[in-house]
Order: structure tokens, then sequence, then C-alpha cells
């Protein structure tokens, strides 16, 4: 049950970060590429990378931290159902090359964020 409770407010938590930054994306750049979606799928790689990486070097990966961080708060952060959701957007509307682009980008920057976030637990953990 404390599993559950570890989750959902990790979850919670990610949610809110999630819609503040998108709401900071959206407002602040009134471009044609879904930057909100990709943005936060992007860091939510990296911090994947970072934590998973960070969890694993202190032998701390089946613990709470790992249902806290990686399941709860990076589950409520990242929006890879929005980002589907903006590549099919863009391809039913005609735009086939920057859904190409869009979905292109967000998969190899995704795992370049991913590996740099393990870089970088390496370097601080």
């Amino acid at each position: 049950m404390l599993d559950l409770v570890v989750v959902a407010i990790g979850g919670a938590i990610g949610s809110v970060f999630r819609y503040l930054l998108g709401n900071f994306l959206s407002k602040n750049y009134q471009g044609k590429f879904s930057l909100g979606s990709f943005a936060i799928n992007i860091l939510g790689c990296f911090l994947m990378g970072m934590f998973m990486s960070g969890l694993i070097q202190r032998e701390l990966e089946e613990t709470t931290w790992k249902l806290y961080l990686c399941i709860g708060l990076l589950g409520g952060f990242t929006t890879f159902s929005s980002f589907g959701y903006d590549a099919l957007t863009m391809l039913s509307k005609g735009k086939t090359m920057m859904a190409g682009m869009y979905a292109g980008c967000s998969v190899v920057a995704g795992l370049f964020a991913a590996i740099t976030g393990m870089l970088v637990a390496k370097l601080v953990f």
C-alpha cells in the first residue's frame, strides 16, 4: 500500500511540473513545433537516465526511491502520449515533413538526453 502512495505523490508532483513547464513554454514560444511536449520528454529522458544511473550506482534501484522518482515523478512529468498526439495532428494537417522531424528529433534527442543523464550521474553520485 505504501508503494501506491509513493507513486501517487510522485505522479501528482510530476504532473504539476509538466503543467507549469508546458504553460511557460507555450506562452513564451509561439512556434509551430510542439516545444512543450518535446522539451518535457527530453528533460524526462535526461532525468530518467540520471536518476536510474544514480540509484543503480548506490544499489538503490529496487527501493522506494525508484517508485517515487522514476515511476511516479517522471511518469507524471513526461508526456509521451502528448508527443504521439502532436505528431498525429501534424500528419493529419498534411505536415508530413514536420511530423517526421518532430518524431525523429524526439527519439534521437531523448536517447542522447538519457545517455547524458547517466554520464552526469556518474560524476554526481
